[in-house]
């Protein structure tokens, strides 16, 4: 009788103490997207990669990196997740920000046209397309955002300027793909499941795709560095065992995703947190993971996020050069 009372003591005496350890773990609070989003954070949270490296990770979905930035600036989060382009424009502003990973490396922005949205050079491919862009409307995920950056990089290589196009703010794909099929925008420049969309609901098709190396040089050369995970100077120096442990984190779950004995346990993770309400999702989620799978990594180029920031400068987008290698942590 006493060692059975005494073996439940224990017993609750060490989930108690697993209960106060999880608690002291420190939160951080990532920035997520609706669709593919955040995707390396989602898959550490459900194999438990988080708890491992020491800290318990939260997603907040929003869907836009300008407001993501802001966002983390303020304190409400911890990590902002987004283009590298709004990085660079961060540091452009004297931003104290400190990049500690990516999320993702290649560009994520591909062009899609709506199903009666007519392009007369559109079989020329590109940059042939990007003509007919001219006096169209297109969606963007907001203004000042890498999507728009990247729209008016496609317009430079053709001799047009951001000025012989309309840009509409329509979110992210869950927002922007009925802002291209009900017509109030010609084309969006948007990201992933916005191809899958397009693919099994026909609804749409993509027309500059710069992860099948469509675009301008000077986005295709920021391959390696298009992403970036980016917080707070003092937030870094002040929580150095955190930031180690988020990168351990994000290293973990690239080698899970990276395995391709993975790829059903990745999907299931996706379809759980996909959070987009459309016919055939569980499909459109399938496409889009296989089209992007490869591109999740944990840390990126110095060298390819100074392309980007160069990019930003030549296409006059910053009024001049930023160094990005001091805001990126070694």
């Amino acid at each position: 009788m006493i060692k059975r009372v005494f073996k439940q003591w224990m017993v609750a005496v060490a989930a108690v103490a697993a209960v106060a350890a999880a608690q002291a773990q420190p939160v951080v609070r990532f920035q997520d997207y609706p669709g593919t989003g955040n995707l390396l954070v989602r898959v550490a949270q459900a194999q438990g990669f988080c708890e491992q490296a020491g800290i318990r990770c939260e997603l907040r979905t929003i869907p836009a990196a300008p407001l993501g930035m802001q966002t983390m600036l303020s304190g409400d989060i911890e990590v902002f997740f987004g283009p590298t382009e709004v990085a660079a424009a961060a540091v452009a502003r004297k931003a104290p920000i400190k990049v500690i990973g990516a999320g993702f490396v290649d560009p994520v922005f591909f062009v899609a046209a709506g199903a009666k949205t007519e392009l007369a050079t559109e079989n020329e491919g590109y940059p042939g397309v990007v003509k007919s862009f001219k006096g169209k409307k297109i969606g963007v995920t907001q203004r000042g955002s890498g999507a728009e950056f990247q729209v008016v990089d496609m317009l430079a290589d053709v001799g047009l300027t951001a000025n012989d196009v309309t840009f509409v703010a329509v979110g992210a794909p869950d927002t922007a793909f009925p802002a291209l099929t009900r017509g109030q925008v010609d084309l969006i420049m948007t990201f992933s499941p916005t191809d899958g969309m397009c693919e099994v609901l026909k609804a749409c098709r993509v027309v500059v795709d710069p992860r099948k190396g469509q675009g301008p040089k000077s986005l295709l050369d920021t391959r390696g560095g298009s992403g970036s995970m980016a917080v707070k100077a003092d937030w870094a120096a002040a929580n150095p065992a955190t930031v180690e442990g988020v990168r351990k984190m994000l290293a973990q779950s690239e080698a899970f995703v990276a395995n391709p004995a993975n790829f059903g346990k990745t999907l299931e993770v996706l379809r759980k947190t996909f959070g987009l309400q459309l016919p055939n999702a569980e499909q459109i989620a399938e496409v889009a993971l296989r089209n992007t799978i490869s591109n999740f990594k944990a840390r990126g180029s110095v060298p390819a996020m100074q392309a980007v920031a160069d990019a930003m400068t030549q296409n006059k987008l910053l009024s001049a050069r930023v160094d990005m290698a001091p805001a990126v942590l070694p």
